[in-house]
Parts: C-alpha cells; sequence; structure tokens
C-alpha cells in the first residue's frame, strides 16, 4: 500500500479540551481477523503471540 500525505486535521470544537500535550499522537498499525468460533480465536491469538514486539488484545464482539 502506498503511504498516504498527511493531511491538516480540521479545527477541534468549541468545546473541546484542546490538542494533547506533547503531541502523544503516533501511527499504529493493526489487523483483524475475524473467527468463526472461539476455539479458532484461541488458535489464532497462540500462532501470533509469536510475533515479537506486537501487542495484542482479545476483543468479542
Amino acid at each position: 500500500m502506498a503511504k498516504s500525505k498527511k493531511a491538516d486535521l480540521p479545527p477541534l470544537p468549541e468545546n473541546s479540551t484542546g490538542i494533547p500535550p506533547n503531541n502523544r499522537y503516533r501511527e499504529q498499525y493493526g489487523v483483524v481477523v475475524v473467527c468463526p468460533n472461539e476455539d479458532a480465536q484461541k488458535a489464532v491469538y497462540e500462532g501470533l503471540r509469536a510475533v515479537a514486539g506486537a501487542k495484542f488484545m482479545v476483543v468479542v464482539t
């Protein structure tokens, strides 16, 4: 995928608390895997845990 150009952000709403201090924003990259059941979710999770430096979260919707 081509890296997108960063665009200027729209102005904050008047009732906004402001821009977070110290420019806390950082790009993050993620993958969502939709599993057919809990057992498949566990298997995918265990397989992906081997990826060094990645942070994992289990989500159920």
